[in-house]
């Protein structure tokens, strides 16, 4: 079931892939549309990245403090039978 989803996934990406970048009879595609008004929407959107930057400062700063905490909290938590791994664990042994 799982090999027939990826399947049609993959036949629907690359439908939607072509669809995007086939020619039109005037010689441009969808995906030179897209590339064209990229940046008109991009100076739409500037006032709005200003607005948000605060709040995106604020998440980043939590990320950090969250993961210096987990790197420290982990940090020996294997049980002890993993302390005196060996590559060859028993060099007696020869093939």
């Amino acid at each position: 079931m799982g090999l027939l989803r990826l399947l049609v996934t993959g036949a629907a990406v690359a439908a939607g892939a072509h669809y995007i970048t086939k020619k039109r009879p005037d010689g441009t595609s969808i995906a030179d549309d897209l590339k064209a008004k990229a940046p008109e929407w991009m100076e739409k959107a500037k006032p709005y990245t200003d607005k948000v930057k605060p709040y995106v400062d604020q998440v980043k700063g939590q990320f950090a403090k969250v993961t210096s905490q987990q790197g420290t909290s982990q940090q020996g938590n294997y049980p002890n039978k993993y302390d005196n791994f060996s590559a060859d664990p028993d060099p007696s042994y020869s093939s």
